[in-house]
């Protein structure tokens, strides 16, 4: 599956290893997250606590996520020549993360609600970026970069205006409110990640896949460090709404505390809220800015080639590890021991053997479908 993405952007010199990393850098962060659920969760107690901790990096998965999945629709998009091919198997992509990909996944949830239907009630992030696949081919041919960002984050505002101002009663306009635009305390979903919102995070990160299709090949130096500003300016807005929260939590209780405390927590991720996607979000894009330009310097050689294998590869990787943390580990009931981070890299490593033999099977399958043409000349 994404294989066929990265042939499709190896027309970007310089880029692809610094994208593919950064998107292994992501997945690298979900490993931890789901690593901390498995494990230190159900201990309770310290280990619970120490959870929490881990949470103040990890939320920087899900927007990274969908931002530089955003990002290689619009770097596709600015460098192909003939764009109908990729949005087709871009789409079947998206068909096949509702379908397959949703059977895959949700299982693995089995050993934590203790609730009736769960498969019919959690909403998998790769439902939502499934969503977003059959969609976003459909904008990038329609609207250029600027108009897309715009779209998005009227789709982002949209979300939150129906999520505090829209309270149905029925169990399907409830369903349907928590599946589109998400609601804080979750009243028929167990889990969600809600469709417009992250939509809307998905389009506008493909403004950004814009700028490297295109300055990038005029100024390859110039968009490392444009990345690394605009995120770094996105992430200090961030910085700023949650001195706002800190600021209303102890000076102010008033009429719409609720709601002021929500659009300015780092912590608001269900659904995702403005301080929480702009901190995070932001810095995804300043280490992408890093990367780039690290690429380009040679520094950083080794983890750019490691991570690019977990990121060419970032659906596999995301449903191996499922098993590996929902299932097997959460299963096994192991003690807290103060050496859980060589655990952790233990069951990450365990991974990137997996991925990287996955790997080499496709390149040995690019380097056989070559072999005809070059026998040829």
């Amino acid at each position: 599956m994404e294989r066929e993405q990265v042939s499709g952007a190896r027309s970007v010199s310089g880029r692809l290893e610094a994208v593919d990393a950064m998107r292994g850098t992501v997945m690298l962060l979900v490993f931890l997250s789901h690593f901390a659920d498995a494990y230190l969760y159900p201990l309770g107690g310290e280990a619970a606590h120490l959870r929490e901790r881990l949470n103040l990096l990890t939320r920087m998965a899900t927007p990274g996520f969908m931002l530089i999945s955003g990002l290689m629709l619009g770097l596709l998009y600015s460098r192909s020549r003939d764009f109908g091919p990729l949005r087709t198997r871009l789409q079947r992509r998206g068909l096949f993360l509702l379908t397959v990909g949703h059977l895959l996944i949700v299982p693995t949830y089995r050993f934590w609600p203790d609730e009736p239907l769960y498969l019919l009630r959690t909403l998998v992030v790769t439902d939502t970026l499934g969503v977003a696949l059959l969609v976003g081919p459909w904008v990038v041919t329609r609207l250029n970069g600027r108009a897309r960002a715009a779209l998005g984050l009227g789709l982002f505002v949209l979300s939150w205006v129906v999520s505090l101002g829209w309270w149905p009663e029925s169990a399907v306009a409830r369903t349907f409110k928590e599946v589109f635009f998400g609601q804080r305390q979750l009243s028929v979903l167990l889990s969600g990640f809600p469709v417009v919102p992250w939509l809307g995070v998905y389009l506008m990160g493909s403004l950004f896949g814009e700028w490297m299709g295109t300055w990038g090949r005029a100024d390859t130096k110039g968009v490392g460090r444009r990345f690394e500003l605009v995120g770094l300016g996105i992430a200090m807005g961030g910085a700023g709404l949650v001195v706002v929260h800190i600021a209303v939590h102890h000076l102010w209780h008033g009429a719409g505390f609720d709601t002021l405390m929500a659009l300015t927590s780092q912590a608001q991720k269900y659904p995702p809220g403005p301080a929480y996607l702009m901190l995070y979000g932001g810095t995804v894009l300043a280490l992408l800015g890093l990367l780039m330009r690290a690429e380009q310097a040679g520094y950083l050689a080794r983890y750019l080639r490691a991570t690019s294998v977990i990121g060419r590869h970032s659906l596999l990787a995301f449903v191996l590890q499922f098993y590996v943390y929902y299932a097997g580990l959460y299963l096994l009931r192991l003690h807290y021991t103060p050496l859980w981070p060589l655990l952790f890299v233990f069951t990450a490593g365990l991974q990137w053997c997996a991925l990287y033999a996955w790997d080499l099977r496709g390149r040995a399958r690019e380097a056989s479908a070559r072999l005809p043409a070059a026998v040829a000349r």
